[in-house]
């Protein structure tokens, strides 16, 4: 189980801060939220918090990824979404006090600032543009909510698949080769992340692994040939 340390960096010239919602704090408020804010640190595979948990606060994440995860029958897991660098984790319970409808677990190292209610709601109200960035982070979440579902009812398990790996090199970026995604999943999480069983998955990437459309090395992926892979994704990514 994580601890909560001390503060980590100065938030003034934090590049996570910078690119996150908080950009539109003033000095003095960056000020309150360096002083107020603690930091937690995961390892790989670490649960950051579970389904039906009740938070004080939330997240900001300054390093590293995590997934969000829901466990259906025989705890098979479905996979909601990724979160990244500069992200906001866990902020329905501020909304509208209510417990974690998912499990946000570390893929990588990842390092966070813990937010507690009282210190968001000061900084709501000492800044006017700070609840309209918070609106924005919303809505792009729903829309990503919205998509999601669509997919899942409409596509095909091999077009689900074609474009999740899609959606992995653009939210994860490539490595230095240029078509390596980087990131390592298991077949299971692939197959969380189309909505499909790990069998399904499987069979779709030797498929496209045979026909040179991807290549399968352990838990990396690289895509050789994007374009082919747009077509069956029917995706304009």
């Amino acid at each position: 189980m994580f601890e909560l340390q001390s503060s980590c960096q100065d938030c003034l010239h934090c590049s996570t801060r910078i690119h996150s919602l908080f950009s539109v704090l003033n000095s003095e408020e960056i000020a309150i939220l360096q002083k107020q804010k603690t930091h937690v640190t995961l390892d790989c595979g670490e649960t950051l918090f579970k389904e039906g948990q009740y938070p004080p606060g939330f997240y900001i994440i300054t390093k590293g990824k995590l997934k969000y995860s829901k466990f259906g029958f025989e705890k098979r897991e479905q996979i909601i979404r990724f979160a990244k660098e500069g992200d906001v984790v866990g902020y329905r319970s501020f909304i509208g006090e209510e417990s974690y409808n998912c499990t946000a677990i570390a893929i990588s190292e990842v390092c966070l600032c813990f937010l507690k209610h009282d210190l968001i709601q000061q900084l709501f109200k000492s800044n006017s543009d700070l609840p309209f960035q918070f609106m924005k982070v919303l809505a792009n979440d729903l829309k990503t909510s919205e998509t999601k579902i669509l997919h899942l009812t409409q596509n095909t398990v091999r077009e689900r698949i074609a474009e999740s790996i899609l959606l992995l090199a653009e939210f994860y970026g490539t490595e230095d080769d240029g078509i390596t995604i980087n990131v390592s999943l298991k077949r299971d999480e692939l197959a969380g992340i189309a909505g499909t069983i790990r069998e399904s998955a499987i069979r779709t990437l030797y498929e496209f692994n045979e026909s040179n459309i991807i290549e399968l090395t352990g838990k990396k992926i690289k895509i050789l040939d994007a374009q082919k892979l747009q077509r069956i994704a029917n995706a304009s990514l």
